[in-house]
């Protein structure tokens, strides 16, 4: 019994449908998908966004399902899973970029959730930003540190909890609002429906390089599919409509500034705690697995507490505006590699099995150069696509194509295609 601390193929099948279901539920519930809802109004009508929202989801999901369904199968972690396609020493480079990448999300959500513990303590005459930060920290690294094995009962309760404060908060939002009156309310125009679409998508999206450390426990596929698909739809959509729904009524984008303004107290610290916890120790559990793939000797349990030190060392010494940009770019080669990976499990079909993507000596041992070109490739398309955002630098065409399409989507259609190819060839 590894504890679920080891790349290996795990023994333990112990997750049901509802401990995926709970574990994705309490991911989809964060402030970032608040800040990203906000983000679709008042360009998008309201009605508008909704649509895109949902649609958004049923497709950013899927790609999420889908990488469950490997982990289910082989039993082992999404950066284990992509040796199949780059190579045993070609999965490094996407693994230490993934490890730098959950490190930094571990602080901005610490950085995140200790301003809105900070907003909401000031009500009751007490401020400590320092404070919330730590706390924070040593609570998503103790959640994380107790292992898989622990998280069934302690994850489910959780997200009881936050399923009725969710509906909660939804209700309050609701109530302060004419419903009527701001469904009619046009949009702005600034941004096209495919750009929201692919706003919405990139959510999902981003966690695909997390999926397979958890549905590997999975007891049988169709709980590994069904559990993360259904968990997050249900709770990101939902975050999503309530920040699109109050950026539209009040032009409030500020998740932390709405629940000051509605001063809902203790319910809201519950919210963000539980929320910052449920979502955070992803994060941290999957950098110490991923630095497995790097370094297979290491001591995971050590990376636990590593990342945890380190994410909260982050959130308490940089502004995150410091390495917000840093996070999307590296983001953006997650599209690329999620795009590599489903094509060559689902469509390309090679059939391999977890021995042999463990087996160092083996046929996939090394690099497949073809695959991290088109890799590279997909990721350098994505930063064409997506420099204007980011950057405020035009390119003629691609940067038309990106704001029309957005970048994730042309990006995961061509990576796909050009490596369906290059493999049939």
């Amino acid at each position: 019994m590894d504890g679920g601390y080891d790349i290996r193929p795990t023994s333990e099948r112990t997750f049901t449908f509802l401990t995926l279901f709970a574990i994705w539920f309490g991911a989809g519930i964060s402030i970032a998908e608040f800040w990203a809802g906000a983000l679709l109004t008042p360009a998008l009508p309201l009605l508008t966004a909704i649509a895109v929202i949902i649609i958004g989801h049923l497709i950013g999901n899927a790609v999420m399902g889908l990488i469950a369904i490997e982990g289910e199968e082989t039993g082992v972690p999404t950066m284990v899973l992509s040796r199949g396609a780059l190579g045993i020493k070609g999965s490094v480079l996407p693994s230490i970029l993934n490890y730098l990448q959950l490190i930094g999300w571990t602080a901005i959500m610490l950085i995140v959730g200790a301003n809105a513990m900070n907003a909401v303590s000031k009500h009751f005459g007490f401020e400590s930003y320092a404070l919330w930060v730590v706390l924070l920290g040593l609570l998503v690294t103790a959640w994380t540190y107790i292992g898989p094995k622990n998280w069934d009962k302690l994850e489910k309760a959780a997200a009881a909890l936050l399923l009725v404060l969710s509906i909660w908060l939804t209700y309050v939002t609701l109530k302060q609002f004419s419903l009527n009156e701001i469904l009619s309310k046009p949009g702005t125009g600034e941004m096209g429906t495919m750009l929201a679409l692919d706003l919405v998508i990139a959510m999902p999206l981003s966690w695909a390089p997390l999926i397979a450390d958890y549905s590997r426990f999975a007891k049988d596929k169709s709980s590994a599919f069904w559990g993360t698909y259904i968990g997050y739809f249900i709770s990101s959509s939902l975050f999503y409509f309530v920040g699109a729904l109050t950026n539209m009524a009040i032009g409030e984008s500020d998740p932390i500034g709405i629940i000051a303004a509605y001063g809902i107290g203790i319910p809201a610290m519950l919210i963000i705690v539980f929320s910052t916890v449920t979502t955070t120790f992803l994060d941290v559990y999957s950098a110490a697995i991923t630095y497995k793939n790097i370094s297979p000797r290491a001591d995971a349990r050590k990376q636990v507490l590593l990342v945890g030190a380190l994410g909260t060392l982050l959130a308490l010494v940089f502004p995150v505006d410091q390495y917000e940009s840093f996070l999307l770019l590296i983001g953006g080669a997650f599209v690329s590699l999620t795009a590599i990976m489903i094509t060559d499990y689902f469509l390309v079909k090679k059939g391999y099995n977890a021995e042999e993507l463990l087996d160092e000596n083996g046929k996939f041992a090394g690099y497949n150069r073809k695959a991290l070109i088109i890799w590279a490739l997909g990721f350098v398309f994505y930063m064409l696509l997506a420099v204007e955002g980011l950057f405020g630098v035009h390119i003629p065409v691609l940067s038309d194509v990106g704001f029309k399409l957005g970048s994730s989507i042309p990006t995961f259609v061509l990576v796909s295609v050009l490596y369906y190819l290059s493999e049939r060839w």
